[in-house]
């Protein structure tokens, strides 16, 4: 069983179960936002709104919830500040007014830090960051070739997202029960903590510190294996600032563990672990429905469970259009346009639930060690390029499991036992020619399962035809867009962008970006559908980057740190543009991993 509130139910469970999903207010206009995730990287999300510890008995909550009036509205909004010249000549007039307005909490209201923390200095052979499937088996490996180990998690548990998954998993059996099993194994052979946040690299330093900012640690190793797994993100569509929006893993733990109990759910999102999602909210007595503007469920394990379940699919379906009403969430879906699109077909479905089981590696770390991260819809979009072993070619640092690639679970453990072999060979403790069998032997369970697994990573390996040069493909579909598919739904979809939000922490939406692009551009006119006889011209069209529309609209500049937006907001923007991900790049991912007290720094001096 996991360290966790499992027979205690949270404050915001008695709140769901009663239908008041706005338990929360945005940041900058004070509206309406719902509980998204409970998972220890989106507290900075919680602190955007005035709210602390959401999960835990006695949250902190801000004495003023209240919203900017709405005739300063269109004033704060993102694209208009600091531009506005009517704003800023009225803002010695009105910033009490607006300030007042705002949903912050007070000096009183913030949680409160130790007045002093220790310092951990910790020295290992192999520091592994991420306690989930990829860590523990990696670990497990590593284990038995005699190197010492330390496993560094942010949740107050092992486990990941398996801990709560029931399901049936290929060559592992019940998700839940193999986890489980592995991570007592762990624990009793391995240095392991929990409750402890890898922050980052300094000049002179690694440091980490406690959840409960007690203490300070700083790491020293002689390999680092970043293994933090995937992150869920926020759907994009008109209206999608409903407060009815949760991610899957989160929503897992509020019905297995904490008792929440929606009639009927939408999961958006169709790979495997959207499946396994849905298939869990099943065993527990709710209606669920499946949607995806895919062509066909993306899964190749599933996918007949699907069927086998009768669970009622919305497959090659965007959503339109969503409202909160005194019923449920009430969306409306219509199937893909274009040439091969033979009628519109049109459904409205109410949920009291939309589930988003839409993923992305977690590429932080990563790109904080300058490692190049490059665009490869095979395996998840922007990922670390690595190697098989996962080497990511910076001397001593390895990337395994979903944070370098979404992979089947049976793949990753082979991958763990990959890279730990490759470690060992070069420490002499296992011979080249171990390790080459295992190698190969992965090689082949990738090209088995599915041969783009194996190809993608060859192509990061080797470049096109062995030169080194990796091709970084065109955008051809962004998951998390729920609103587009064909040219003709991304034009559809541009009509409504003032509705789509990309930023909960600043309350940024796509039209924000979109107009702050026009501003860049200084006013040139930009068209989705490039016309015979432009394609040159456009080809040659140098779009700003997403470091300067940050600094314009304030996307990824919320406590979250970006993790809820700028991988969203560059895939869809090179999806609109049809641009290479890499011509937008995203903004430089900064120290620290999560917020830091500077009494916990000035602790560890």
């Amino acid at each position: 069983m996991p360290i966790w509130p499992v027979n205690k139910r949270p404050w915001i469970v008695e709140e769901l179960n009663h239908g008041n999903y706005g338990v929360m207010r945005s940041s900058r206009y004070g509206e309406t936002r719902g509980f998204m995730c409970c998972e220890w990287w989106c507290e900075g999300y919680w602190a955007s709104s005035g709210y602390y510890n959401l999960c835990n008995d006695k949250p902190v909550m801000p004495s003023r919830p209240s919203s900017v009036p709405s005739i300063f509205r269109g004033l704060a909004s993102p694209s208009s500040f600091p531009r506005n010249r009517l704003l800023i000549s009225l803002w010695s007039l009105i910033r009490n007014t607006v300030r007042n307005s705002l949903n912050r909490s007070s000096i009183n209201e913030l949680p409160s830090v130790p007045e002093g923390a220790s310092r951990v200095n910790i020295n290992t052979d192999i520091l592994i960051i991420g306690g989930g499937l990829a860590g523990l088996s990696v670990a497990e490996e590593l284990n038995k070739l005699g190197l010492k180990v330390v496993i560094v998690e942010g949740e107050h548990y092992l486990g990941g997202h398996l801990i709560i998954d029931d399901t049936e998993i290929k060559d592992l059996g019940c998700g839940s029960e193999f986890i489980g099993k592995l991570s007592k194994e762990i624990s009793d052979s391995v240095t392991v903590l929990t409750g402890v946040i890898f922050d980052g690299f300094l000049e002179d330093a690694v440091i980490g510190h406690s959840r409960d900012f007690s203490r300070l640690y700083t790491f020293n190793y002689k390999y680092l294996i970043l293994a933090q797994g995937f992150r869920e993100v926020p759907l994009i569509f008109p209206g999608n600032n409903t407060p009815r929006m949760i991610t899957g893993l989160t929503m897992l733990k509020l019905t297995k563990w904490w008792g929440f109990k929606p009639r009927r759910v939408l999961v958006w999102g169709s790979d495997d672990w959207a499946v396994r999602v849905a298939m869990n909210l099943i065993q527990t007595g709710i209606e669920v429905y499946l949607g995806d503007n895919s062509v066909t469920i993306r899964s190749d394990l599933y996918r007949d469970r699907v069927d086998a379940l009768g669970i009622k699919t919305f497959i090659g379906m965007n959503i339109v259009d969503a409202k909160d009403s005194s019923e449920g969430l009430r969306l409306v879906l219509e199937n893909i346009r274009g040439k091969k699109a033979k009628r519109q077909r049109r459904e409205e479905v109410v949920v009291d639930v939309l589930v988003s089981a839409v993923r992305v590696p977690v590429i932080d770390l990563p790109a904080q060690l300058n490692a190049p991260i490059v665009y490869a819809p095979e395996i998840g979009g922007l990922v670390p390029r690595r190697g098989f072993t996962g080497d990511l070619g910076l001397g001593n640092a390895y990337v395994i499991g979903d944070a370098g690639g979404l992979l089947p679970e049976h793949l990753i453990v082979r991958q763990a036992r990959v890279t730990a072999l490759s470690i060992g060979a070069m420490e002499d403790l296992v011979t080249k020619d171990a390790f080459d069998k295992e190698l190969v032997d992965f090689k082949r369970d990738l090209v088995t399962t599915n041969s783009s697994y194996y190809n993608v990573i060859l192509r990061f390996e080797q470049g096109l035809q062995g030169s080194g040069y990796y091709a970084e493909p065109n955008v051809v579909h962004a998951p998390m867009w729920a609103t587009a598919g064909s040219i003709e739904d991304v034009e559809n979809a541009l009509k409504s962008a003032n509705r789509q939000y990309l930023c909960f922490c600043e309350d940024v939406t796509l039209n924000d970006v979109l107009r702050s692009i026009n501003v860049l551009m200084h006013g040139k006119e930009i068209k989705v559908r490039v016309l015979h006889g432009e394609e040159e011209e456009y080809k040659s069209l140098r779009l700003p980057g997403m470091e300067r529309i940050k600094r314009v609209v304030g996307l990824g500049t919320g406590p979250c740190q970006g993790k809820l937006c700028l991988i969203n907001t560059n895939l869809i923007l090179s999806f609109i543009y049809q641009k290479k991900p890499s011509e937008f790049g995203l903004p430089r991912i900064r120290f620290p991993e999560a917020s830091i007290p500077m009494a916990t720094l000035a602790g560890g001096e």
